[in-house]
């Protein structure tokens, strides 16, 4: 079995259909789609037997109570078979022919990780490919801990994102790189530390996933729960700094503090009581010597959020560098 496409799916009935219609029209590579139903209480059922009777010798079915996307997810990944391994969200699609030269690659090239890339999707509306730089655009195959670090040498380069990559099913099953259950944001956590452990990963520049962007969604809301998961995710990569080479520690150094920023502004700006958040922000930019990054906005952050927080309103973006938004 060349591939394993897994397909995690809680009520989304209104889209499942798209979805699977163009994964199931993926022709010339070996599949198995497994489609993971995490207690869906629509009709989402119905249209996941529909696929499974039309389409029974490619079709894997499993069913589970409600346990979120990374228990979903972790489902599909003990149910797989393939070579390699897939994630769709259920709400999303794919362009086939795109899809398919980029797993061929992959597994011509024996990777760990092939990172490609993805146009947002909202109202019928198409955008472009997302920014990558030129750097990570030219570059070959490199150890997980270089191309993790190459992903900040220039700004808005890192994406978290699972959906438009592929992983070698044997690396992620040696490494136990399962998504860590229980939180949101759980590509933010399960990306890094996949670049960590990977021996041979490639950006390939083809642009082969559609990502649906709806209000409701996980990640348009957010809340104390998001803030928290956040958290546990920039101690959990901290873990990681103490026992991954220079590489590693040079992204881990950039990464941990931008993740923690966003945590001291949502406190900041809603009135509570930051003073502990900022201590651990400061705590976590000493112990990652982020200083050295020269980022003048966690620098600010640092010394006053206060003042970070002013300069950013009033610029409406990210202090020291342009945004990289998608135009449609």
């Amino acid at each position: 079995m060349e591939l394993s496409i897994i397909v995690p799916i809680y009520n989304v009935e209104l889209y499942l259909r798209e979805c699977l219609d163009t994964l199931y029209s993926l022709h010339g590579i070996e599949k198995e789609i497994i489609l993971v139903d995490d207690g869906s209480t629509d009709s989402s059922p119905k249209i996941i037997k529909h696929y499974a009777e039309k389409y029974p010798d490619v079709t894997v079915v499993v069913s589970k109570e409600n346990g979120g996307l990374s228990s979903a997810r972790n489902a599909g990944i003990r149910a797989a078979t393939g070579e390699y391994i897939a994630f769709i969200d259920s709400d999303d699609f794919i362009e086939t022919d795109e899809f398919a030269l980029f797993v061929k690659i992959a597994k011509e090239s024996k990777l760990d990780v092939a990172v490609g890339n993805m146009r947002y999707y909202m109202n019928g509306k198409i955008s472009e490919p997302l920014f990558r730089s030129d750097l990570v655009k030219k570059s070959k195959i490199l150890r997980g801990t270089k191309f993790f670090n190459l992903l900040f040498e220039e700004q808005k380069c890192f994406r978290e994102e699972v959906v438009d990559d592929l992983y070698r099913r044997e690396f992620i099953l040696e490494n136990y790189l399962f998504f860590k259950e229980g939180i949101l944001h759980e590509d933010s956590d399960f990306t890094p530390r996949v670049y960590l452990a990977a021996k041979r990963v490639q950006y390939l520049d083809i642009c082969f996933y559609y990502y649906r962007q709806r209000e409701g969604s996980i990640m348009s809301v957010v809340s104390d729960r998001s803030m928290d998961s956040l958290e546990t995710i920039c101690y959990g990569l901290l873990d990681k700094y103490y026992h991954t080479d220079e590489y590693g520690k040079k992204a881990l150094s950039k990464l941990i503090p931008s993740f923690y920023k966003v945590i001291l502004y949502r406190y900041f700006n809603s009135g509570r009581d930051y003073k502990n958040k900022l201590k651990k922000y400061r705590g976590l930019y000493r112990v990652v010597k982020a200083y050295k990054n020269l980022n003048l906005e966690e620098l600010l952050v640092f010394i006053s959020p206060s003042l970070a927080n002013r300069i950013r309103r009033k610029m409406g973006k990210e202090i020291d560098c342009q945004q990289k938004t998608p135009k449609f």
